[in-house]
This record gives structure tokens, C-alpha cells and sequence, in this order.
């Protein structure tokens, strides 16, 4: 079988590692994959599994610029040189131009799921054009619910594969990044207001008071760094708060006491799962798919949405009671184990590709 995996772009984000670790445990599998995006500064990685790496026109994220037109037709074109069985694609741009080349050509798709669309769902073409393939693959219920109550996806094909993380590339042992601080908490993701990182910020003075020598640490990049630099200075905590970026996951978690995510909206929160599999406690606002990772008390806290001195009271919680903390990384490593590993999740891939190909040919 061979499958070729369509995204926007191969930048460091999301969607990129979850694409990475696929291909990587495909291959494991004896699946032949291929990758095609406009490019990115991870296009490297890719390269090093030994995957052929194809240019599409994609840089757009209108579902209706000629651009999705233009990488319908080069897909075709890929085809000739990499003569893949099926289309597997992540995000809604990549969904509408696999869709559009899958009508043509009659060479089945499959649209992958990351999380949710509420900021598109009054626009009536998203539930015209639902470029759902033959079948679509939802990272957490949540994700599946969405599509089918908001956008009308046929249950039927709307598949549940629980994201997961590449066991294996996450070491435990990885030798921590060298940061001061007593404790050291710490965040990373895209540097947007839908993080929650303000709020982060925000709540730097309460733990300041208990914990007077205590440094926070954000691993980003993205346009909302001004401002949360900004709120920091009002609040006269620059000092504590240190911004850093292109450093290795597993060193920065290593380093951590405690990994707090705020976020507003969260489809899964992978780097909640990677905190947790090394044994960091996580703080979490008690939104959307947080909740599958974080039971309260047992696999970590969970604060108020958009509350700052929720979140400073979990952080002083769990720096002030041991016992807790201890039983929190114990049950949080073991539920990572349990449910998140990605490896486990392969052949739930390779059904869906199967039944996808025999309906298609059937």
C-alpha cells in the first residue's frame, strides 16, 4: 500500500509531528508513504526516514483560492512519480484539494481531523463542501461530536483515533536544559491568545509571594509574543519569565517542576501527554480535550478557564504538597503508557486505509 500524506506546510507545530510519527511507525508497518506540503524548516526530518518529499501550492487558507485548484492537479502529477493508493490529508485546505483530486481520479481520501472549526461555523460553505473523504479521522470524541453536530459529517465515517505520542523519541533520560529557578514552571506551544498564556503571566505575582525565587519558562514562537512580553512588564515580572524557542522538547520538559497549559480552547493537548509521560505535573484550565488528559488530583490539577489566581493556586498546590505531586507523575506516566502511545494506534490507521481502498474499488 502506499499512501501519500498531504499538509499545508512542514513547520515545527502540531500537525507536522503528528504527521512525522504516522509516517514513521507506517513504514515500521511495511506501508510505502510519501509526503507533500509547500515546504518547511522540518522537511529534514522527513528526509531522514527516507520518505520522498513533494512541493504542492497550498499556502492559502481560503477553501475556495485557485490555489486548492492548482495543487488538485499537481497531486495528479505526483501521482506519476509516487503511485499512491490513497490520500490521507490534515487540515481543511489540504481536505478540499484531496477531495477535489479524489473525484477525478476516483483514488480514495481520507481527511484527518485536529480539532475543532467554531470560528468557521457560520460560514455555509464549510457544510457544503465538507471534504471529508471517504473517511474522517477524529483525534478525540470531542473532535468527532464537532463534525457531526456542527457540520453534518455522516457518523458512519467518522472514525475515533485517540492522538497519541511518539514513545520512543521522548526520552526520559534526555539531559534537562539548564534553567534556574525554585520551582521551575513551565509552558510551550504557539505563542496565541487562545493558549492562554496571558493568564499564565497573569498569575506569576500570587506564586511570587509564596515562592519568591520561583522562574517561568514558555517554549513558542508566534505574533502574540509582544503582547505577552508586555503583560509581563506591567506587571514587573519580566525577570521571571523567560521566553525561549527551537530547543528540544524532552531537555525543556526535563527541567520542569510543574507544565501548566491554560488553554481557552483545546482539541487534545499533546504537550500535555509529553509532561505527563516524563513524570511533570501538569496545571490545566478544564476545557475540551484537557479534560481527557487530566483527571483533577489524580493525573493533575485543573484551574478555572481564564482565571490567573485559579492557576496560581494549583501551581502552589503542588509545589507545597509532595505527597501529591508524587502520586500525580506516577498515575499521569501510567496513563500515557495506557492510552496515548502512538505506536498502539497504527494498525487503527491501516484498517481505515483498507476499508477506504476496497470501498473505493468495490
Amino acid at each position: 500500500m502506499r499512501v501519500l500524506q498531504v499538509l499545508p506546510h512542514l513547520n515545527i507545530g502540531g500537525i507536522t509531528t503528528y504527521t512525522y510519527t504516522l509516517a514513521k511507525y507506517l513504514l515500521e508497518k511495511g506501508i510505502k508513504v510519501a509526503v507533500c506540503s509547500s515546504g518547511g524548516n522540518q522537511e529534514y526530518r522527513f528526509k531522514e526516514l527516507g520518505l520522498e518529499i513533494y512541493k504542492i501550492p497550498i499556502k492559502t487558507k481560503n477553501e475556495l483560492s485557485p490555489k486548492i485548484v492548482a495543487t488538485a492537479v499537481q497531486l495528479s502529477k505526483i501521482h506519476k512519480y509516487f503511485p499512491y493508493d490513497l490520500l490521507h490529508s490534515h487540515t481543511r485546505v489540504t481536505q478540499v484539494a484531496c477531495q477535489l483530486n479524489s473525484f477525478f481520479t476516483k483514488i480514495p481520501h481520507v481527511a484527518n481531523f485536529h480539532g475543532f472549526y467554531q470560528k468557521n461555523k457560520a460560514r455555509k460553505i464549510r457544510k457544503i463542501i465538507k471534504a471529508q473523504g471517504k473517511y474522517s479521522i477524529a483525534i478525540t470524541p470531542l473532535v468527532k461530536d464537532d463534525l457531526i453536530k456542527f457540520f453534518g459529517a455522516n457518523p458512519k465515517k467518522v472514525k475515533t483515533i485517540l492522538s497519541g505520542i511518539d514513545l520512543k523519541a521522548l526520552n526520559r533520560n534526555t539531559h534537562p536544559l539548564k534553567l534556574t529557578g525554585n520551582p521551575i514552571i513551565g509552558s510551550s506551544g504557539r505563542l496565541s491568545p487562545v493558549k492562554g498564556f496571558q493568564y499564565l503571566i497573569k498569575s506569576i505575582p500570587e506564586v511570587l509571594k509564596k515562592y519568591p525565587q520561583a522562574k517561568f519558562y514558555i517554549l513558542g514562537e508566534g505574533n502574540y509574543h509582544k503582547t505577552l512580553l508586555n503583560i509581563s512588564k506591567k506587571l514587573n515580572i519580566s525577570n521571571h519569565l523567560i521566553f525561549l524557542k527551537q530547543r528540544s522538547l524532552a531537555a525543556f520538559l526535563n527541567a520542569l517542576d510543574i507544565f501548566c497549559l491554560p488553554s481557552l480552547e483545546e482539541p487534545l493537548g499533546l504537550s500535555v501527554v509529553e509532561a505527563q509521560y516524563l513524570g511533570i505535573p501538569p496545571v490545566v484550565s478544564g476545557v475540551d480535550g484537557l479534560n481527557l488528559l487530566v483527571d483533577h488530583e489524580k493525573t493533575g490539577l485543573k484551574s478555572k478557564p481564564v482565571n490567573p489566581k485559579s492557576i496560581s493556586q494549583a501551581i502552589i498546590k503542588l509545589t507545597t504538597d509532595k505527597v501529591l505531586y508524587r502520586q500525580i507523575s506516577i498515575n499521569a506516566h501510567k496513563q500515557v503508557i495506557d492510552k496515548f502511545d502512538i505506536s498502539k494506534k497504527i494498525n487503527s490507521f491501516i484498517k481505515i486505509y483498507e476499508k477506504a481502498i476496497k470501498n473505493t474499488t468495490s
